[in-house]
């Protein structure tokens, strides 16, 4: 069992960071650029749209490389906001710096945003804590960039869009040791967190004491949420799996063998469930067959959440 030294602390999201850095920055009369991978050519270790921010004293957060060439990029930027206006540069194949180079051998341009509003640092960082999916413009030629509707990464015109979505909830509800590893691994994957079981402490943090099997708390559910129930006592689960398979999330699993799934099934269809809101249930969860120890039914069933959640952004 774990102790309640050993609290696992909800992990921020990681692309608030940036924001978070410019925004008290800007706060304290330093100035900074928010810079962005806005195209690549062959490989490269981060995806479109990753972003670091750096400021006017060389300071620097976020990897738009594997952590290699963060610091010679920094070097590069500072200048950029003395000069006052957006550029875009070259790191990698293809660049002008041919001491800096990815051991991938793609390149990148990096769209490099000078004194970005506080206005648009602010309400970047408002949707990011509702969970909300959003986008930001830059327009490089205007050296401006506004919050607007959710919309794919990539250019459109003169402009090039980063769009966000929330990074996965995982709204979990159980007890053992099952319930308390996966809670930890997910924490270490960076998941958001709500934790429900009918124990008052297993030292995960904040925990959502479930009281009565049969009045279950609202779940806060939306569409990048997967709801987890790991239970040995079957009866703590109808109550929370009725109102998860009503819900918006993308993903809704419980913990069990073939037969148990099956006398689940059962349960709910006698409880009036439709049964294309019973067949979302994963039953068995996890892409493991028979994952019982710990461990490996939480990678197990942290892994069949994660392709389902590629599954949903590709649609």
């Amino acid at each position: 069992m774990l102790t309640g030294s050993e609290s696992s602390a909800q992990v921020p999201d990681r692309e608030a960071v940036p924001f978070l850095l410019l925004a008290r920055a800007k706060a304290a009369g330093i100035r900074g650029a928010l810079v962005t991978i806005s195209q690549i050519d062959g490989g490269a270790p981060k995806p479109l749209g990753t972003h670091m921010a750096v400021l006017e004293d060389g300071r620097h957060v976020g990897h738009v490389s594997g952590g290699c060439v963060e610091a010679a990029i920094a070097a590069e930027v500072v200048p950029m906001i003395t000069r006052g206006r957006d550029e875009i540069m070259r790191f990698g194949k293809g660049s002008r710096f041919i001491d800096i180079r990815f051991p991938c051998g793609g390149g990148v341009d990096l769209l490099v945003h000078v004194s970005p509003s506080p206005e648009m640092l602010a309400e970047a960082l408002t949707r990011l804590g509702r969970r909300e999916a959003f986008a930001i413009a830059f327009d490089p030629g205007a050296s401006q960039a506004a919050v607007r509707d959710f919309s794919s990464t990539g250019w459109v015109g003169g402009a090039f869009v980063r769009g966000f979505l929330p990074r996965t909830k995982l709204v979990l509800c159980g007890r053992g040791p099952d319930f308390e590893v996966l809670a930890r691994v997910a924490a270490a994957a960076e998941f958001d967190l709500w934790l429900a079981g009918p124990d008052e402490s297993v030292g995960l943090g904040p925990i959502t004491r479930l009281k009565s099997p049969l009045q279950p708390p609202t779940l806060p559910l939306d569409p990048w949420t997967a709801t987890v129930l790991l239970f040995h006592e079957h009866e703590w689960e109808d109550a929370l799996l009725a109102q998860a398979v009503a819900g918006a999330g993308f993903y809704v699993g419980a913990l069990g063998s073939v037969k148990t799934h099956a006398r689940r099934r059962e349960r709910l269809a006698a409880m009036g469930l439709p049964a294309a809101q019973i067949d979302r249930i994963h039953g068995p969860i996890g892409l493991i067959d028979r994952a019982r120890e710990p461990g490996m039914l939480a990678l197990s069933v942290l892994a069949e959440i994660t392709a389902e959640r590629a599954r949903l952004e590709r649609t």
